[in-house]
């Protein structure tokens, strides 16, 4: 969910432009124009029990922001064009569908300001999602802010996610997106061998467990990535960014194993169905590697 500002706007826009095609690439170029000659506007500043909160808006595009130094972005969208596809994460996320393209129904751990919610709405009615977000003044912003509304196949909870996940019943999800940001990294209590056990429970057989990790943290990336694969027995397949430091790391359950070869991958996401909105599964799908079968030693129960 978080976004550096080490990758910005302008430059998250510059490249862009070369992956985001010709639907989009007038949008961004005119937001990339547009930053250039704009100074940023705070129009929401606050805190809540959980996050110091910060709404940006500059050239047309807003952002929030959590944390005391409004480093990391947590939401961003075009105001003029709600749909455009400023985040590369989204559709790194959404691979996961293709993937297992019988999931109906999902838990999201995060909400930020709904963005990948609102597709959901949109164009995957046929889905169930349940948003947790611990926080509910992120979940008021994202209503005031972000345009998100809940309502019809997405309903939002607001809780922690881990408790949330301990009062399910096993086995009640076909997927678990875990999306969830704190201003600087994950949540430490969601990065443990605790949670990732405690996913598996909660997911159906052959469900699919898919993290938002970020390489800005090299150290909680790694050790990330060395307790999904001591939890997990089947292998995972890494989707990495190329204009962001997202990768999401996608984990299914138990067999079938996840297709890992090029033409397997591209022949699922073309039975899925290649778009989602502004998202070209097709084309995000070319981001995929295979996961390390030995990533780096994890030791410890909570993150360093």
């Amino acid at each position: 969910m978080s976004w550096s500002k080490n990758f910005g706007p302008l430059g998250l826009f510059g490249r862009a432009l070369k992956s985001a095609g010709r639907v989009w690439e007038p949008v961004i170029k005119g937001l990339t124009l547009m930053f250039e000659d704009t100074k940023p506007e705070i129009i929401f500043e606050g805190d809540s029990e959980f996050s110091h909160i910060t709404i940006v808006e500059q050239g047309g595009v807003r952002t929030m922001y959590l944390g005391p130094t409004a480093q990391e972005a947590e939401t961003s969208i075009s105001v003029a064009d709600p749909e455009a596809p400023i985040f590369e994460y989204p559709g790194l996320m959404l691979l996961a569908l293709a993937l297992r393209p019988r999931s109906r129904k999902i838990l999201m751990l995060g909400l930020g300001g709904g963005f990948i919610p609102r597709l959901c709405q949109r164009y995957l009615p046929e889905h169930q999602l349940t948003v947790v977000e611990i926080d509910p003044l992120v979940v008021d912003l994202a209503q005031v802010y972000f345009g998100f509304t809940p309502g019809g196949n997405v309903q939002v909870e607001i809780a922690d996610g881990l408790d949330y996940l301990t009062r399910q019943p096993p086995r009640s999800f076909d997927q678990i997106w875990l999306d969830a940001f704190d201003g600087d990294y994950i949540p430490a209590h969601l990065t443990t061998k605790d949670f990732l056990r405690l996913s598996q429970r909660s997911l159906r057989a052959a469900g699919l467990l898919a993290q938002n990790l970020h390489q800005t943290r090299p150290q909680h990336y790694h050790r990330q990535l060395g307790l999904t694969a001591a939890v997990f027995q089947e292998p995972s397949l890494l989707v990495v960014g190329a204009r962001c430091a997202n990768t999401v790391v996608i984990s299914p359950n138990g067999p079938p194993p996840l297709p890992r070869q090029p033409k397997e991958l591209v022949r699922a996401v073309r039975e899925f169905g290649s778009l989602i909105g502004p998202y070209d599964l097709e084309r995000e799908i070319r981001k995929v590697t295979a996961c390390p079968t030995t990533a780096r030693p994890a030791s410890p129960n909570s993150r360093p």
